[in-house]
């Protein structure tokens, strides 16, 4: 499936593979949790992750080209790609009661200034997990990672 194209990038972890694949390139680095990406199936198959879609079962302005290529609104929603007009992308892990947390309870990052909680503690940061880029190609690979750290 996959294959090295230069020992010069091979050297520094690039993998691409065929076109129709996506991503076309491995960002996965040693601190990412999962098995190594040429290893598995797609992480989003089988998966109880639900898309949020908009009304109509349209999906997001960002992930519009990729529900049309990606085959589901799931597997678009959870691998991408994005389209950002290179604005960056943020994303928001928020606790739901009905998906009892596995890990993402010892890792949550930020809070919401609007509750009390939050303005009794400036410091507050337990309204759920929250990332982001400038740089949208690395959407996959922080969904990939917090998949597999089981923050959901």
């Amino acid at each position: 499936m996959a294959k090295f194209i230069s020992a010069a990038a091979a050297s520094f972890g690039v993998l691409l593979v065929n076109a129709e694949e996506f991503p076309p390139y491995s960002q996965q680095c040693r601190d990412d949790a999962g098995p190594p990406f040429s290893d598995l199936p797609r992480f989003s198959a089988g998966s109880a992750a639900i898309p949020i879609l908009k009304a109509g079962g349209e999906c997001a302005q960002p992930l519009r080209g990729a529900c049309a290529s990606r085959g589901d609104a799931k597997t678009a929603y959870l691998e991408g790609p994005l389209q950002c007009n290179g604005n960056g992308w943020h994303c928001r892990i928020l606790v739901d009661d009905n998906w009892p947390p596995q890990n993402l309870i010892s890792d949550l990052n930020f809070g919401y200034c609007n509750l009390t909680e939050a303005i009794e503690d400036p410091g507050y940061d337990r309204s759920g997990h929250c990332h982001g880029s400038d740089d949208e190609s690395t959407y996959y690979w922080w969904v990939r990672d917090h998949w597999y750290r089981q923050y959901n």
